[in-house]
This record gives structure tokens, C-alpha cells and sequence, in this order.
């Protein structure tokens, strides 16, 4: 059945996007391919690759340096004659695409990372105010900054693309009966993780929600919504199995079935003991996580300000308010002047060190806690794909015989706080090779680390992160990105070191 579905699903979307994409090229006005190319350089004073210099940069930043890296995509995007206008004239639907590839080369590389990364492949077509794609493309997914936060909890762009097909209203859109009032965005997704791991060949369910009260207009709009993730299927590599947690020949709930009860999150119905471990039949089928998200957006004239909260979920303590001390808080403040010294200023808080208390009691509600956030009993590979965390990265992997979590699971460090400050704008620097100015960010995050439940590091470690770029846009080669960041640890954490990346970037579009 697990094959079964997967092919299902691919043959069925597959066919769909076929005869979209006949129909797009058909009758679409096509952009011109848009082509991008960049080689830089990682220097570090230790073996590891700073924490800001990796973080969040979609698994294509290996941990380990020095190491040269070249980068080359080329896009198609879709006709934004017709997004402007929100009529679609003469044509049902529009057709994109997108290819991008990383090399890295390091003689430092770690085992689970690549040289070649296929970073970016996918087909996408769209017809009114939906979209459908097919391939891996850079997301996040919650009510959160997207360019200097920490992250969404849940899924923060930390990771590889997962591949996935997914259709979504993938823009806030009015609902035509409330007159513009009331807008929504959301994502409906099937995906494939890791074929090797613990559990091979795992399997991705992603849907997502969002409202929007107010007209984009307004002086004030509010945000509210859930996302919510899943693991499921798989075969773990050992097929005796565990009693009680997974089934002897290692194969773990799978089938149409299952994926309803996986989509729809029923913990009832299922007696075959065959099939489902006494795990499965005290649990939901698969690994679920997510976070319900509340924002508001204010206007006041010359600038936007911008405040978000992540209520964090992953074991049903959330149900029961016992976990709401953990989650994302944000606040960041826009000057509505895209050339501003200071156009955006950050301030953000992470908690994940309630987790519902220090006891789980299956039949008490009030002793539903200890999370144990991204790791997992039976998916022991964790809240990750290719050995990145998906959600925030300050729940980091433990890589390395030193740093194996007890048991094999994937963290060992889930209790953190976190104190974050960003900022970004633009330099007024004038030069003959400048074409506009010196765009800037800087990032600064404090952590207090405290391990697990289970095991609790011996004393706090504390941690620094800082980071500060620059991307100078020269007036060579018809235009290059001259890009320098660089970066610091200092703590218990990691690694103390100084490290910095430097970049020539090239983009253009095809005449």
C-alpha cells in the first residue's frame, strides 16, 4: 500500500501538471528566464562553520570549514502582467519553473553532506487563486519576519527543500462575500523524506491555514492560523522490531488508510494488533507537530509595526494549555522607506522549556508533558530531513560520536531560551562602482540551553551567535552583488570562533 500511494499520487498529479503545463504554454504570456550564478568562499578560525552563517540557509551550508561553494540557478516566473491586474485575459493558467544546483567543495565534510545539492527543482502551474507544484522550492510556513527572525518553530528554511506535491492558495486572497475583509491562505501537501535513516523512506503530510482580518488598506489587520506536520510510514532498518513501539519486520503504519487517519488526526478505530504497536494504538499514527500562530499588523504612516506569537504543539499539552509558556514571540518595527538607515528593527523570544512539565501520564490531562520537541520514539531521525532540523535551529541535531544523544534520538538539547535582535537598511554609501546602496543585516541571538528532560545538561550552557552582512550591488559585468558577512560563536554550545563568507553574484534575464 505504501508504494501504492506513492505512486498514486505522483501519477495522478503528474498527469494534472502535464496538462496544465500544456495549456500554460499554450496560451500564456511567458517571462523571460531569469538566470542566476554566485561562487563565494567560508573561512572560519575553527573547524566548524559559524551558527549564523549556517542557519537557515536551506541545508546548503555544510558545518564544516574552509570550503569554496558555486551556485547556479535558472527560473521561469509566471506572468506578472496578469498577477497585477488579478485578471487572467485570454488565459486559464500560468506555468513556472525553477533549477538550482550547489556544489561545495571542503575537505572537511561531514558524512551525511553532500558535494552536489539539488537544491531547488520544480514545476508549478497556477489558475485563478490556486497553485499547484511538484518538486522541492524554498518555503517556511507560520506568522513570522521571514528575513531576520530565528525562524518559524515548525518549518524555518533550515533545511533541504523536502520534495512534495502541494497545492495552495499561496497569497492572503479576499473572500468575495465579506467584501475584502476576511482573507485566506493556505497549503495542502504530500512529501518524501529520507530514504536512508532510521526509518527509510518516510513520508511527509503538510497542510496549513491562515485568516486575515482587515483590507491590506486598513490601518490595522490581524492574523490568526495553524500549520501542522507530519511523519509517517517507513521501514526501520532494523526488521526484528522494538516491543511495543515498532513491529517486528520494522514496517510502520502505511495505505490510504492510514494516511486518513494521519490527515485527519483520529486516534480511534484501529484494533489490529498486527499492524499497530501499543504505541500506535496510545498514540496518533506518525510524528505530528506545528504551531497555532496569532499576529497583528498596524499602520502608522511612516512605519509598520509588525508583532507574532507561535503557540508550539507536538504531544497534545497544548490541548490542555500546559505547554503555553513555550512559542515564538516577535515584534519588529518597518520604516515604510525601502533606502532607510534602519528600515526594519527585530526583537525576538523563544521558549521551548515547559513542554508541559517534567511527567507524561498517558490518563492524566494534567501530567501531559515533557514533549521532548523533535524527537520521536519511533522516528528516531527526528523533526529533520538530511540531518538538518526543519523547525528552528536553535533545536540542533547532535552530530557526532561525541555529541550521540542517548538512545539514538536526534537531539540532545530541546529546553532552550532564546533572546534575538535584528536589523537591516540600507548604507548611504556613494562610489563610482556602486549602482544603489549597500544593503546591511545584522543578527545577535543569546541562548540559555538546558538539554532535555531526560538528560539535562549539568549546567546551563549559554551561547552567542552574531552575524553581520553586506551586499554591495557594483556596477561590473553588467551588474555583480559583491556580498561579505561574518560571523561569531561564543559559549558552551559550540564551537568559539570568528568565521566569514565572501560572494560575487550574478544575476540576469534572458533577451
Amino acid at each position: 500500500m505504501h508504494n501504492c500511494l506513492r505512486s498514486g499520487f505522483l501519477h495522478y498529479f503528474v498527469g494534472i501538471l502535464t496538462g496544465f503545463a500544456s495549456s500554460a504554454q499554450a496560451q500564456s504570456i511567458r517571462q523571460p528566464n531569469y538566470y542566476t550564478a554566485e561562487i563565494g568562499t567560508y573561512v572560519s578560525s575553527s573547524t566548524e562553520t559559524p551558527f549564523w552563517l549556517r542557519a537557515n540557509q536551506y541545508g546548503i551550508v555544510p558545518n564544516r570549514s574552509p570550503l569554496v561553494t558555486f551556485r547556479a540557478g535558472v527560473y521561469s516566473g509566471y506572468d506578472t502582467t496578469q498577477h497585477n491586474t488579478g485578471r487572467w485575459h485570454d488565459s486559464k493558467y500560468d506555468f513556472a519553473y525553477g533549477l538550482n544546483v550547489v556544489v561545495n567543495a571542503t575537505q572537511n565534510q561531514l558524512a551525511y553532506e553532500h558535494n552536489v545539492l539539488l537544491h531547488e527543482a520544480y514545476v508549478k502551474v497556477r489558475r485563478g487563486i490556486f497553485e499547484l507544484y511538484v518538486g522541492r522550492q524554498r518555503e517556511k510556513f507560520g506568522l513570522a519576519d521571514s528575513t531576520l527572525s530565528t525562524g518559524s518553530y515548525a518549518w524555518s528554511g533550515n533545511a533541504m527543500p523536502v520534495p512534495k506535491i502541494q497545492i495552495s492558495i499561496p497569497v492572503f486572497t479576499p473572500i468575495g462575500f465579506t467584501k475584502g475583509w476576511v482573507a485566506v491562505q493556505g497549503t495542502f501537501a504530500h512529501g518524501y523524506l529520507d530514504a536512508q535513516g532510521y526509518i527509510k523512506n518516510t513520508m511527509l503530510h503538510q497542510k496549513s491555514l491562515y485568516l486575515r482580518v482587515g483590507r491590506e488598506r486598513d490601518p490595522v489587520r490581524v492574523y490568526g492560523g495553524i500549520n501542522h506536520q507530519a511523519v509517517w510510514g517507513g521501514q526501520a532498518t532494523d526488521p526484528t522490531g522494538i516491543p511495543g513501539t515498532i513491529p517486528v519486520g520494522g514496517k510502520l503504519p502505511n495505505g490510504l488508510l492510514n494516511y486518513l487517519y494521519v490527515v485527519s488526526t483520529i486516534n480511534s478505530g484501529r484494533t489490529d494488533t498486527q499492524q499497530y504497536t501499543y504505541f500506535d494504538l496510545t498514540n496518533r499514527v506518525g510524528n505530528h507537530l506545528g504551531s497555532v500562530d496569532l499576529a497583528a499588523e498596524f499602520d502608522l504612516v511612516r512605519h509598520t509595526l509588525y508583532m507574532y506569537r507561535q503557540n508550539l504543539y507536538e504531544d497534545g499539552s497544548l490541548f490542555y494549555l500546559l505547554n503555553i509558556a513555550d512559542g515564538l514571540n516577535g515584534i519588529r518595527l518597518r520604516r515604510n522607506d525601502p533606502n532607510a538607515i534602519v528600515r526594519d528593527f527585530l526583537f525576538e523570544f523563544l521558549n521551548t522549556t515547559s513542554q508541559g512539565g517534567p511527567v507524561f501520564v498517558l490518563d492524566d490531562p494534567d501530567k501531559r508533558g515533557k514533549d521532548d520537541y523533535f524527537n520521536h520514539q519511533q522516528y528516531r531521525d527526528g523533526w529533520a530531513y538530511r540531518q538538518h532540523t526543519i523547525g528552528t535551529p536553535f533545536i540542533a541535531p547532535a552530530l557526532g560520536a561525541q555529541d550521540q544523544y542517548p538512545y539514538g534520538t536526534f537531539t540532545r538539547n530541546n529546553r532552550v531560551y532564546v533572546f534575538h535582535v535584528g536589523m537591516a537598511g540600507s548604507l548611504p554609501i556613494q562610489g563610482s562602482l556602486l549602482t544603489s546602496p549597500i544593503a546591511y543585516q545584522v543578527k545577535l541571538s543569546f541562548s540559555r540551553n538546558l538539554g532535555t528532560y531526560d538528560n539535562p545538561f549539568q549546567t546551563i550552557r549559554n551561547q552567542f551567535s552574531g552575524y553581520a552582512s553586506i551586499v554591495a550591488p557594483l556596477d561590473i559585468l553588467g551588474g555583480i552583488d559583491l556580498t561579505g558577512s561574518i560571523a561569531t560563536d561564543a559559549g558552551t554550545l559550540y564551537q568559539n570562533g570568528v568565521g566569514g563568507y565572501i560572494s560575487l553574484k550574478k544575476n540576469w534575464q534572458a533577451r
